[in-house]
């Protein structure tokens, strides 16, 4: 492993040609892990004193303040497995804000801090990359701004402090306090170090809230299916309950199961492969009502109340008189309403987010009928929260100038929040960059298809569910290499089908077969641009 631009400090004692004598570029792993962990005793000690252990330098974190933060915890979790030893510190700010951090006692002088998700209320110490956890990161992770066990799902929003940290409020806060405790720990090391946010859903709406309004916190940003049209996504969730919820709309395992058969018989073998991934979503446009019910109603085909369900996902949706929109869904297959997947259609997390929405946000009364409100009565209340939890602004001018990098993602059977959006979105950054040849310089956008919503499920998404961005993204910054530069290679972690493998291509190319060769492996595919 070599560190490009993070160079270990000198030790206590040595001459400047000592530390010069420290070049990462010809030492050894081996040496290159004893030099780290060295580097980081010797910074916890001072002067003559005798280096302090890794647990005496994590327990004396205890209860100490760090820019307005209280360490709360502090432990020395030992080595399990590949995953380094690494003191674990809670930290906890007014009101319910608490994140936490963990430093391993062999760091590689990398920073990571992982978004949440959702209504957040809880601290996931868990990246979407493989290989964090045993690569030696330093990571920050946040309840951003509540304790979910306190204030179920939505009901935080009724407290206008805790609605201000979820929506933007909380990231700034922790990183400080964050940055100020690594810097207790490994000393002026993590002055060199760039800092990276890797978010997916909520958390890549809160990375592209630091990238639009905190342009200067973070080198790097990685937004996974980012919830980045907050207002016009949750609206969109009670306006297709409303939809599915009259008479004879509603859409049956079975019906939404021909659904997707029906897409993927006519645009599966676009990439030039049968494998039940639509790879082009962009070129699969589908008629749905070839199959509307012309004899008895069944499961293979549509009555017009469930066609004009169908037409609330695949077409662009618009709310209050145009006021707030959603983009539209596309045809690529792997849609389900069976509510044992997270992702169902109309299904249990549709109505969470939807209902705790239009309760807690819009209406602020806990006992209002969520689809009886109507947004066209709410739009102060709802230009107020666009402002503060929306992320869609296209001017990324200054995190650019300060040498920022951004990778968008987001997989094409994601049916919590459409692909669409995040094309569009990176649509208007490159606009508004001044076009393709500008606007690469300092954002990549990624689409996997046959990718479900963040993470793989067993019951969603045909295609691989797990790709590494956080080590591409840190070559970009530290070394200037493009992801694009490089192979990056996503894989599938479940049944069926596990060991599948399939480039990575960047939008708007796709992988397309090439005719030969194991359809398993990514050497058989190659990342073409539609014809």
């Amino acid at each position: 492993m070599t560190f490009a631009r993070n160079t270990f400090p000198g030790l206590p004692g040595r001459s400047q040609k000592s530390r010069q004598a420290i070049n990462p570029g010809t030492l050894t792993r081996s040496s290159l892990i004893l030099t780290a962990t060295a580097v980081l005793l010797a910074s916890c000690g001072g002067g003559d004193s005798p280096p302090k252990t890794a647990e005496a330098a994590c327990n004396e974190l205890l209860n100490q303040d760090f820019e307005g933060a209280r360490i709360t915890r502090a432990t020395l979790a030992p080595a399990s497995g590949n995953v380094p030893e690494s003191c674990v510190i809670r930290g906890e700010m007014p009101k319910e804000l608490a994140f936490e951090v963990r430093m391993p006692t062999t760091w590689n002088q990398r920073v990571l801090f992982m978004g949440g998700g959702g209504f957040d209320g809880a601290i996931y110490q868990s990246a979407y990359s493989p290989g964090v956890a045993e690569s030696g990161y330093a990571t920050i992770a946040t309840n951003h701004g509540h304790d979910g066990e306190k204030h179920p799902q939505g009901s935080f929003a009724l407290d206008p402090q805790l609605l201000q940290d979820y929506a933007d409020g909380a990231v700034p806060k922790v990183l400080a306090s964050a940055k100020a405790i690594l810097r207790k720990r490994y000393g002026d090391a993590i002055s060199k170090s760039k800092f990276v946010y890797e978010g997916c859903s909520g958390g890549g709406r809160q990375a592209l809230i630091q990238a639009q309004r905190h342009p200067d916190l973070f080198d790097g940003i990685i937004a996974r299916a980012p919830a980045n049209a907050y207002t016009g996504q949750f609206l969109w969730y009670q306006k297709i309950l409303k939809q599915l919820a009259k008479p004879g709309a509603g859409l049956s395992v079975g019906k939404v199961q021909t659904i997707a058969k029906f897409s993927q018989a006519q645009c599966d073998e676009l990439d030039g492969l049968k494998d039940n991934i639509i790879s082009r979503p962009a070129s699969c446009n589908v008629d749905l009502t070839a199959l509307r019910c012309t004899g008895a109603e069944s499961d293979s085909c549509l009555t017009d109340a469930q066609l004009e369900s169908a037409k609330g996902l695949y077409e662009p949706t618009s709310i209050a008189g145009g006021r707030y929109t959603w983009a539209a869904f596309p045809h690529v297959g792997g849609e389900t309403a069976d509510d044992s997947s997270w992702q169902a259609l109309g299904g249990t997390t549709y109505q969470i987010l939807g209902n705790d929405y239009m309760r807690y946000f819009v209406a602020q009364d806990p006992s209002v009928d969520p689809l009886s409100v109507d947004p066209q009565q709410y739009t102060t209340r709802l230009d107020y929260l666009a402002s503060l939890i929306d992320a869609t602004n296209p001017d990324l001018s200054k995190f650019n100038a300060r040498g920022g990098k951004l990778i968008l993602f987001h997989g094409t059977t994601d049916w919590l929040i459409t692909l669409n959006n995040t094309t569009e979105y990176y649509d208007k950054v490159v606009a508004s960059a001044g076009g393709p040849p500008a606007a690469d310089q300092f954002v990549e956008y990624y689409v996997l298809p046959g990718n479900d919503h963040c993470a793989a499920t067993p019951n969603g998404g045909n295609g691989p569910d797990m790709v590494d961005l956080v080590t591409p993204m840190f070559e970009w910054i530290e070394k200037g290499a493009k992801p694009s530069s490089r192979k990056i290679v996503a894989t599938r972690s479940v049944e069926p089908g596990t060991g599948m493998q399939r480039p990575l291509c960047k939008y708007p190319q796709y992988p397309k077969y090439n005719g030969t060769g194991d359809p398993n492996a990514e050497t058989s595919f190659t990342c073409v641009s539609a014809e």
